[in-house]
């Protein structure tokens, strides 16, 4: 026990040293997207929108089965389960707060939104500090398809989200779009056809598996560059996503978002960080055109 703590001592702090490199050297990973960064360095918050297709028993194994009830968020093992997506970022030693929470939204099981607050400097606001939201949207495992393409949607095309905040309602420009589930690509499903970027794309990563062969040519194409992929079986669970949203609010680089990305998935499967590595494509931080 001793030796694994010390392990992931070791590679938490070299993260750390990583995270500290490469905001110094001015490499974030909103630097593809001037119109997000000028955004935010005018005190808009960072939005990171990340869809999350329920688990479906009829779909793979989802381990037991109140785990892969498609409609039921509490008990499904990407939501409400111990590894869940809204069950991660509800910790109280998560970093983040609830802000919202309601199930009023159309074709929305429920719609979770967690609030931090990080260091402006790597925003270009250096005497004060940066609002990150992230709003997880829970989708019923039977309307799969019609989260991938609202995932692909807000990729490729950015948008606009309304939250509310206490009695004020809000709507915010997406800096970000992300996806957690099941690949439905390998079932077959197709990504549409698209010729050219589109200028209002944002960032986005897709925690499932062999994500980087399925989606990253298509994003690319569309305008949206792919922080975090993966390339190989993964459990897209919440320790994950909370590691990519903590890396992108702090527009850190994309090597050091998927070192978090690696970190994460080594502590939370208790597995060496050489075998996580594995899980994780390196990708290519550039957008269509550049």
């Amino acid at each position: 026990m001793m030796m694994r703590s010390l392990f992931f001592s070791l590679g938490l702090a070299s993260l750390a040293t990583v995270a500290t490199t490469t905001v110094a050297a001015g490499s974030g990973w909103a630097e593809l997207y001037p119109e997000v960064a000028a955004r935010v360095a005018s005190g808009a918050p960072v939005v990171i929108h990340v869809t999350v297709p329920l688990c479906h028993h009829e779909q793979i194994d989802c381990g037991s089965r109140a785990a892969g009830d498609p409609g039921r968020p509490e008990t499904n093992l990407y939501w409400g389960a111990i590894f869940g997506a809204k069950r991660m970022f509800a910790r109280s030693r998560s970093g983040w707060s609830a802000l919202a929470s309601t199930r009023e939204v159309p074709g929305v099981l429920e719609r979770a939104v967690y609030r931090r607050y990080v260091d402006g400097a790597s925003w270009g606001r250096d005497d004060e500090e940066v609002e990150v939201l992230v709003v997880l949207d829970a989708i019923h495992g039977d309307a799969i398809d019609d989260a991938v393409a609202g995932f692909f949607r807000r990729a490729t095309r950015g948008g606009t989200i309304v939250i509310d905040d206490g009695a004020r309602r809000r709507t915010l420009a997406l800096s970000a779009a992300g996806y957690a589930g099941h690949n439905r690509l390998m079932d077959g499903l197709a990504l549409p056809e698209v010729k050219r970027a589109h200028p209002k794309a944002v960032a986005s990563f897709v925690l499932a598996c062999f994500s980087d062969s399925y989606f990253s040519d298509a994003l690319r194409r569309a305008g949206s560059s792919p922080v975090v992929m993966t390339r190989s079986l993964m459990a897209p669970e919440g320790y994950v996503v909370d590691a990519v949203a903590k890396g992108l609010g702090r527009n850190e680089g994309a090597a050091t978002v998927r070192a978090r990305a690696v970190h994460a998935y080594a502590r939370w499967q208790r597995i060496a960080v050489r075998v996580a590595e594995r899980v994780f494509a390196r990708v290519r931080s550039r957008r269509r055109g550049d």
